[in-house]
């Protein structure tokens, strides 16, 4: 049979293992963290790969050769403020538009 010392031993070490898996260093909260910031991460990944396949169309759109001239016309109109003789320019109070 086993003694009370052994018993309470035994416990202890089973107290001191379960502490650590929920609480410890690696234990559960701390994967549970992980998991979380490893989302974050994918999500700010996804977005970043999105915004790479947007400025690598713009590339090819503007790569001698291949221009796409509706486009060129788009940015200089955008960017540049161009406008064609005879066109009416209207301001408006939105400045979101000007970069």
């Amino acid at each position: 049979m086993v003694s009370r010392l052994q018993a309470l031993g035994l416990s202890l070490l089973v107290l001191y293992f379960a502490y650590h898996a929920f609480a410890g260093e690696q234990g559960l909260g701390r994967w549970t963290d992980a998991q979380i910031a490893l989302e974050e991460r994918e999500r700010d990944l996804a977005l970043v790969n999105a915004e790479i396949e947007r400025l690598k169309t713009d590339i090819r759109r503007l790569t001698p050769g291949s221009v796409d001239p509706d486009y060129v016309e788009a940015l200089a109109r955008d960017k540049l403020a161009f406008v064609y003789p005879g066109e009416i320019v209207l301001l408006t109070a939105d400045a979101s538009s000007a970069k």
